[in-house]
């Protein structure tokens, strides 16, 4: 039998987590929560010295961002978001938890269903 793949965004990361423990608990295997977000965090952490002005960008200071160069801490502070002015510090409004589910074609219904039940959105 085939497998599918199934990508669903949630409002919380409880409503996310919860489908995901009750999914588990119908002998799928595989359903992540992750968190989306408009900045990368990928790159190594560089220590910031606010004090002294050795910071990588303001967008580290503000968005918790880690710009993997200068020219990306750049226009990561041109984004609203870095003057601390925007009404969402995390970039992101709305639907920013994805639940990845991957099961037999024969339990994409019941996967479904409870992603439904949970208030998420396939």
């Amino acid at each position: 039998m085939g497998e599918r793949t199934i990508l669903a965004s949630f409002y919380s990361h409880g409503e996310a987590a919860k489908a995901a423990a009750e999914i588990h608990s119908r002998g799928i295997e595989v359903a992540q929560v992750d968190e989306l977000n408009g900045y990368s965090n990928n790159a190594q952490p560089r220590d910031a010295y606010t004090i002294s002005g050795k910071i990588q960008s303001l967008s580290s200071l503000t968005l918790g961002a880690q710009p993997s160069s200068r020219d990306v801490g750049i226009l990561l502070s041109a984004d609203p978001a870095a003057s601390g002015m925007a009404g969402d510090p995390d970039g992101m409004i709305g639907r920013n938890y994805l639940l990845t589910v991957v099961c037999d074609n024969g339990l994409v219904d019941t996967a479904v269903d409870i992603i439904k039940q949970c208030n998420g959105y396939t």
